[in-house]
């Protein structure tokens, strides 16, 4: 039988090796992903990307879930993970394919992944008053699933808004609560949550994301003449990654942990978590996008779309953080606001610059809002360094 992990600062729960094993995988989809959009730049690649994104983001989020009620250190769980690494691997290696002739295999990969995971849910389940979770899921991935294969029977627009449709059960199906006639919806009890390993997954997965960007900034970096056009717009990228992680580590996760082991409903504070990372880690894959796009032509012209690439980055990061203080842990960071705010007013001035200076921009934004985050951490802590993970434990009591 599994056991289900011990809510709390009693017996925490860390994160298995199984489970870092598990995100290896990731690095090279967030890579695919990433070069893609950098070869081809279109608001088409774009449309087919956030696709791309959405799909491997709930695989990792719901595998995360299952782990979070598995003993991962049972061989079978073991083999569960690695049977969903195999498939989300399958999936990576045909981006972009997928909208070309790979179609039913992406979709077949998602699919499996996702009834093969919650079957085996149903079975360790068994005989538990959790058993219902993983009931539901299948019954809703069915539905979504006829929509995932349609679309691989479509071809070109066709395909993507019915995966968009199918993506949206899927995404939606938590937030009614996997209702389903007979068996009802789901309930708080039905969730014993690990805050712990919870916040610790959405750190490692941050951490994986922004690794990612850095290795691919520097190897577009190494095949660049390395002028000093080019060095610039490396450290640019490189400043901006770095107080990405900034602004994360010292500010965002430092209460989770608390506040899915205190919630009266667990899973909903999870789930918006889920969500709102979500547009966290689509911030530093774009971040890694401009910082490519500047290094191809640090200073030459800027378009609109350029603007975009290059600057959207780092503001769709902080408005990720935006939503996830305020849906969480119902804050808002006014001092980040006013920073995403000021930058889009500056927009239109900045798609008459060359790249660098938007990416510039877009660096000066993020580090101003670092540098209060490290203002407010100080007065709290006493200036606690992120890594020890101690130190001000509720930040978001402070009044913004």
């Amino acid at each position: 039988m599994p056991r289900k992990v011990a809510a709390g600062p009693v017996n925490p729960v860390r994160a298995s090796a199984v489970e870092l094993f598990f995100d290896l995988v990731f690095i090279f989809t967030l890579g695919r992903l990433s070069s893609t959009l950098a070869e081809e730049p279109s608001w088409v690649a774009a449309a087919h990307a956030v696709i791309f994104l959405l799909a491997f983001w709930w695989i990792w989020y719901n595998t995360n879930l299952a782990t979070d009620s598995l003993d991962c250190e049972r061989p079978a769980v073991q083999v569960l993970i690695i049977c969903v690494m195999l498939g989300s691997l399958l999936m990576s290696i045909n981006v972009p394919d997928a909208f070309g002739n790979q179609a039913f295999v992406f979709a077949g990969a998602y699919l499996g992944i996702h009834l093969g995971r919650t079957l085996v849910m149903a079975f360790y389940l068994r005989g538990t008053p959790a058993w219902r979770r993983p009931v539901r899921g299948v019954i809703w991935y069915l539905l979504s699933g006829t929509l995932w294969f349609a679309g691989a029977a479509s071809h070109g627009t066709a395909r993507a808004l019915l995966w968009i449709c199918a993506l949206a059960i899927d995404y939606a199906a938590p937030a009614l609560r996997w209702r389903v006639p007979g068996l009802g919806r789901a309930t708080a009890l039905e969730w014993r949550l690990s805050g712990e390993h919870l916040a610790e997954r959405y750190r490692q997965f941050i951490i994986l994301a922004l690794g990612e960007t850095i290795l691919a900034t520097g190897n577009f970096y190494r095949q660049s003449s390395r002028d000093l056009e080019d060095t610039a717009a490396f450290l640019i990228t490189f400043w901006t990654v770095v107080f990405l992680w900034w602004t994360y580590f010292y500010r965002t996760t430092s209460s989770l942990a608390v506040k899915i082991n205190v919630a009266v409903d667990p899973y909903r504070v999870n789930l918006r978590a889920g969500y709102t990372h979500l547009l966290m880690v689509g911030g530093i894959l774009l971040t890694g996008i401009g910082g490519e796009l500047m290094l191809k032509a640090p200073g030459g012209r800027t378009s609109a779309g350029n603007v975009v690439a290059v600057l959207v980055g780092p503001l769709l990061f902080l408005v990720g953080r935006l939503v996830f203080e305020a849906w969480v842990f119902g804050q808002l960071t006014k001092y980040c606001l006013t920073s995403v705010v000021g930058c889009l007013i500056l927009s239109p001035v900045a798609a008459r610059l060359p790249p660098l200076a938007v990416g510039l921009l877009g660096a000066a934004t993020i580090t101003t809002v670092a540098a209060f985050d490290l203002t407010i951490r100080a007065r709290l802590a006493g200036g606690v360094n992120p890594a020890a993970g101690g130190g001000a434990a509720h930040p978001y009591r402070q009044s913004r």
